[in-house]
């Protein structure tokens, strides 16, 4: 029975030490954004290659895909790097960002003020 708690014990030492890596690696971007009247935007944690996955508002599917993956852009902005439209995420302050989307299509331009949904 000993080694079952030691099993035990190590295999909580072993997610600690994963949720203690995962918050550790979340950027200022990561979790809800909510605007006015929208269901909320989520970001992701960044991968291993910095780039994060954003799930947009179905409300805005007119203008840009549901799942957007961006790239760091500066040290308070992430982008859609190459993609039209082109997605841009801009920090405005801790509890604050704008949501931006660009694309080539007339009217296909959207500004949103998001704040943090916590």
């Amino acid at each position: 029975m000993p080694r079952l708690h030691a099993l035990a014990a190590g295999a909580l030492l072993a997610f600690s030490v994963t949720q203690a890596h995962a918050a550790g690696t979340a950027s200022p971007f990561t979790g809800e954004w909510a605007a006015m009247g929208l269901s909320p935007v989520v970001v992701g944690a960044p991968d291993a290659h910095h780039q994060v996955q954003a799930t947009l508002p179905d409300e805005l599917r007119n203008y840009a895909p549901h799942q957007v993956t961006l790239a760091p852009l500066g040290k308070d902005g992430l982008q859609s790097p190459g993609h039209d439209p082109q997605v841009t995420l801009h920090l405005v302050s801790a509890n604050s960002a704008t949501l931006t989307i660009k694309g080539t299509k007339p009217g296909q331009t959207v500004s949103l003020p998001l704040s943090r949904n916590d």
